[in-house]
């Protein structure tokens, strides 16, 4: 359970010129959970695995939740409760979607991008891998929390590009890492804490295709007093009239100051299972 109260919106539009929208993004107050997904392998291939990446990883945290799963013993028994949760949600979405493009000839290429956030208490713990981003607005400022897994972001360590050579390159779309192309991949997990006025965005490459950073954040800047919906829209509307060539999702998180709430609803709390 998080001790703020947090709001969440999601959006996603096909964009200017896809025939279909791959992408998937699912939030729920219950779990305190927002992912985005972006898929890949062409017929429908891509939109069932970014589907199944979204909904493996909500209902394992679910399941985790309310008992009727248990993590095994020998799982990653040195990290926190937390990480090993969303971590074999994550991997168990892989092998789903590895099991069902192997099954196919049509799913054979696909895979996804996915980036989740599952709130704890004061802190947010990220799973990832792909391009799919995570950016932190706190206090005015926006910063990537993820690192892409793509060979023009590893050109960018390696010093062989600048990012804003990598944000135009040809190679900009080649990933190194992404969900369901084998039995095992490596996650990024990320954590940090969280305070009263943060805002989280989550979003699929074509969001941030259409928007720089700095215009990103503008548009958080200005737009503190609107509701939540609002700003999620307006962020993936701005970026489809700059752009449009992607389908574009987004999810928004706004960490508020927790409610008093009543002894009754802090019993309802304590004896619910998620």
């Amino acid at each position: 359970m998080s001790s703020f109260d947090i709001e969440f919106a999601a959006v996603t539009d096909i964009g200017k010129i896809r025939e279909k929208n791959e992408d998937n993004v699912l939030i729920s107050s219950n779990l305190s959970l927002g992912v985005v997904a972006d898929g890949m392998g062409g017929h429908s291939a891509g939109e069932v695995a970014s589907n199944i990446a979204v909904s493996v990883l909500a209902e394992t945290v679910r399941k985790i939740n309310n008992g009727t799963l248990s993590i095994p013993v020998n799982f990653l028994p040195k990290l926190p409760q937390v990480d090993r949760k969303i971590l074999m949600a994550a991997n168990l979405a892989n092998a789903a979607i590895y099991s069902t493009a192997q099954s196919s000839e049509i799913y054979r290429m696909m895979g996804t991008t996915m980036t989740g956030v599952l709130f704890d208490k004061d802190c947010a713990t990220t799973v990832h891998v792909g391009d799919s981003r995570l950016y932190l607005f706190r206090d005015n400022r926006i910063l990537q929390i993820t690192t892409d897994h793509s060979l023009a972001m590893e050109h960018v360590r390696r010093g062989l590009l600048t990012r804003a050579e990598a944000d135009h390159s040809k190679i900009q779309n080649v990933l190194t890492r992404a969900m369901g192309i084998k039995k095992n991949v490596q996650f990024d997990l990320l954590k940090f804490p969280v305070k009263a006025g943060d805002i989280l965005l989550l979003c699929s490459d074509g969001l941030y295709k259409g928007l720089s950073e700095s215009e990103i954040a503008d548009i958080l800047r200005a737009g503190t007093q609107l509701p939540i919906v609002k700003l999620c829209k307006q962020l993936v509307h701005t970026s489809n009239e700059h752009d449009g060539q992607d389908n574009i999702s987004a999810v928004l998180i706004k960490i508020l100051p927790p409610k008093r709430i009543s002894l009754k609803q802090r019993l309802r709390q304590l004896f619910s299972h998620e």
